[in-house]
């Protein structure tokens, strides 16, 4: 008996003594947050915008890798983060939107060869036709074998926040519905994958289409940038983009590192904006816990705007408008504040999407 408690004294003391002396020991053990990746194509020869060369792709494996992350499948990731439980190590996600064909020549070599697991979010209707060089369902079903989640992209990748002429959101709501369970039943029909995960084409969506993934039972992600946490909204969840501008390995480097703020509260509900109308007005309530508030700032399309922090006890409420309407098209706010703790910074962001003046979305 005096051997076990003496035993469970000495390794106590040397748990405490490894946090003090190594700051990342302690954190490790109670990890609350993962980082999740969004690609489109991997190729040298498609839209920039939406891509990575392979070369860099691979450079961002390496980054994953140097900077000590476990990669674990979007399921795993949000089964801890829905239970609210820790992750054993820092984490992260790899997910790809649209179906490319270049996934499964670039990607998929390098991530099998590394034993790295990854999702896909497709559109069932362009894999039948093979709209724009898509991937065909026997090789997702290969890449399914070594790994890959296949998950919903809607059927066909429109605008689901268009509406058509005359039609009452009731009938959108119908329309919606059917569109994104039939593509579920195709996945399901195709390869046998019932995962109710789904990522929003675009990157756009608002509160009535949260609220209809919600009712449907899907867990929903966007193209705004964050970590996710047990305090982000389940239809709503952010992913880091990483082709473009967005695979410098600098900038990706400080968002692989970035920290999840604790969200009490925050609006406005996404709602699709009209060209011309005010910008809308964030308004966050944050736990202030290791928060450095004074230096905490919000930026629209890289611009600083007015933000203003006020504390009271515990928590934080900020708020941060842009001076003008907002740009055609989707944009975001992001505000970031420094760790008190730690070199690193929180981040958080807000999509919107606007419309053009006769309502219409391109």
């Amino acid at each position: 008996m005096l051997r076990t408690v003496l035993s469970f004294l000495i390794n106590f003391q040397l748990t405490i003594w490894a946090c003090l002396v190594f700051s990342g020991y302690c954190q490790a053990s109670s990890i609350h947050q993962a980082i999740i990746l969004q690609y489109h194509h991997v190729s040298d020869t498609t839209p920039p915008s939406t891509s990575v060369s392979p070369e860099k792709f691979i450079e961002h494996l390496a980054l994953i890798d140097q900077l000590g992350f476990q990669v674990l499948p979007l399921p795993i990731i949000l089964q801890h983060i829905q239970q609210g439980s820790s992750f054993s190590r820092k984490t992260l996600g790899i997910s790809f939107d649209d179906g490319y064909l270049s996934i499964y020549q670039q990607a998929f070599p390098e991530l099998k060869k590394r034993n790295l697991p990854f999702t896909i979010f497709v559109s069932p209707q362009a894999i039948d036709k093979q709209h724009g060089n898509s991937l065909s369902w026997l090789q997702l079903q290969e890449m399914q074998k070594h790994g890959a989640t296949i998950a919903n992209h809607s059927l066909n990748h429109d605008h689901l926040l268009a509406r058509q002429n005359n039609e009452a959101l009731s009938e959108w709501k119908t329309r919606i519905t059917q569109n994104i369970n039939q593509a579920q039943l195709r996945l399901g029909s195709e390869l046998n994958t019932f995962e109710k995960l789904f990522a929003y084409p675009y990157g756009e969506f608002n509160h009535a289409l949260q609220s209809l993934l919600d009712e449907q039972g899907y867990i929903a992600f966007s193209q705004q940038s964050g970590p996710i946490s047990s305090s982000s909204h389940l239809q709503a969840l952010p992913r880091f983009p990483a082709s473009g501008v967005y695979a410098n390995l600098e900038t990706l480097s400080i968002k692989l590192k970035s920290l999840a703020f604790n969200i009490i509260k925050e609006s406005p509900k996404s709602e699709l904006l009209l060209l011309g109308q005010p910008a809308p007005e964030l308004d966050l309530t944050l736990l202030a816990k290791d928060l450095n508030h004074q230096h905490l700032q919000c930026f629209y399309q890289g611009q600083r705007i007015f933000t203003q922090v006020t504390q009271q006890e515990d928590q934080l409420r900020v708020t941060a408008r842009h001076s003008s309407p907002l740009k055609e098209g989707r944009s975001r706010y992001n505000c970031t504040c420094p760790s008190l703790s730690q070199n690193r910074y929180y981040w958080y962001s807000m999509p919107f999407v606007v419309s053009n003046e006769q309502g219409e979305i391109k």
